[in-house]
């Protein structure tokens, strides 16, 4: 294994933990505020940036009630899983366990009423539709 891969692995968050009783369990993940344009009320955590990769990222984010994501177009696949919570787009209710494949071209915007935790993983960085 190459340095590079190492590395990233090693750099990855442990998501559950066992607990005492032996119950998996979350674990506490450090968030940012998502400082994408226009967004409100999310966070993420970056596993792999596109500046890191040469244009591919993947992270954690994570809507609080009420977030939001603008209008914007996939300039390479996006891959979406929802581990809590759902989330609304153009193409409907993704909701927990629900893994969204979006193709490059397509576009939507993305809200959540209840918040959500989604892992998201774009191959190259979407490009957000001015209003």
């Amino acid at each position: 294994m190459n340095n590079q891969l190492r590395n990233l692995i090693q750099g990855l968050p442990v998501l559950l933990k066992e607990n005492q009783l032996g119950i998996l369990s979350e674990t506490e993940i450090e968030f940012t505020s998502f400082s994408a344009k226009a967004r409100s009320k999310s966070e993420i955590h970056w596993l792999f940036r596109p500046e890191e990769t040469g244009g591919s990222g993947a992270a954690l984010v994570r809507y609080q009630p009420g977030g939001q994501s603008p209008l914007h177009v996939h300039t390479g696949f996006e891959l979406a899983y929802i581990f809590d919570g759902e989330m609304i787009t153009n193409q409907g209710v993704v909701k927990k366990n629900d893994l969204m494949l979006l193709p490059p071209g397509s576009q939507h915007s993305s809200r959540s009423e209840t918040g959500c935790l989604a892992l998201i993983i774009w191959e190259k960085p979407p490009q957000t539709i001015e209003a």
